[in-house]
C-alpha cells in the first residue's frame, strides 16, 4: 500500500485507489500515517477529530474508523493497522508514506548542502512528492492546521535548497521565475530575497 498525504488524502494498492470513507475516517489514517510506526493514542485521535469538545459517543466513533480501515486495509500485507496500549499505530515500509520520503529527501537535501555537495536531486525528487496542498481534503479538522503548516515549511526548505543547487551549478536564469512564484506567496522569506540577488 502506498499513502499519500501531500495532497488529499489516498491510499493505493497495485496502482488501485483504495476506498478511506468519509473525511473523519480519512483524518484518522492520516494521523496515523504523520506517525507511521509509531502509537497514537485514542485521546490524540479524538483530539485531531474534534478538538476540544468532542463528543461523548467519540471514543466509539474512532474504534468504528479504525474498523472500517483495518477492513478497507485487509489482505494488503504491506500495511496494517494494529492496537496499542491507548492507542494505534500504523505499521508499514516508511518509504510507502510520502510525508515520510518527504522528510527523509529533505534532510539528504540538507546535510548535502552542509557538506558542500550537490543535493538538488533530493530536493527537487521531495518537491515532487506534493500532488497539490497537503492534507487538502481535511484541512478543516483540528489536527491538520499544525501539520500543513510543517508540511508547506518542509516544502518551502526543499525548494530553497533546489534553488541553491541550481545556483551552484550556475543555472541562474532558471530559477528566476521559481524564485519569483516563491516570494509571491512568500513576502517575508528574507531568504529568497538574497536568492533572487544572486541570480540575478
Amino acid at each position: 500500500m502506498r499513502l499519500s498525504i501531500l495532497g488529499p488524502v489516498e491510499a493505493s494498492v497495485d496502482g488501485r485507489r483504495v476506498a478511506l470513507g468519509g473525511a473523519k475516517q480519512r483524518a484518522v489514517l492520516a494521523m496515523l500515517g504523520l506517525a507511521a510506526n509509531r502509537a497514537v493514542t485514542a485521546d490524540r485521535l479524538i483530539e485531531g477529530l474534534w478538538g476540544e469538545q468532542p463528543p461523548p459517543s467519540a471514543a466509539n466513533m474512532v474504534q468504528n474508523y479504525v474498523w472500517r480501515l483495518r477492513r478497507a486495509l485487509a489482505g494488503d500485507g504491506e500495511a496494517e493497522i494494529v492496537t496499542r496500549w491507548l492507542g494505534y499505530e500504523l505499521r508499514i515500509d516508511r518509504e510507502l508514506v510520502d510525508v515520510c520520503r518527504l522528510e527523509r529527501l529533505v534532510s539528504e537535501a540538507a546535510r548535502a548542502a552542509e557538506a558542500g555537495e550537490p543535493g538538488g536531486g533530493a530536493a527537487r525528487e521531495a518537491l515532487a512528492l506534493f500532488r497539490g496542498d497537503p492534507l487538502a481534503d481535511v484541512a478543516d479538522e483540528p489536527f491538520a492546521v499544525a501539520e500543513i503548516r510543517r508540511l508547506e515549511e518542509l516544502r518551502l526548505t526543499a525548494a530553497e535548497l533546489a534553488i541553491d543547487a541550481d545556483l551552484a551549478a550556475g543555472r541562474h536564469d532558471e530559477v528566476v521565475g521559481e524564485i519569483d512564484a516563491l516570494l509571491a506567496a512568500n513576502p517575508l522569506r528574507e531568504r529568497l530575497y538574497a536568492r533572487r540577488m544572486l541570480a540575478l
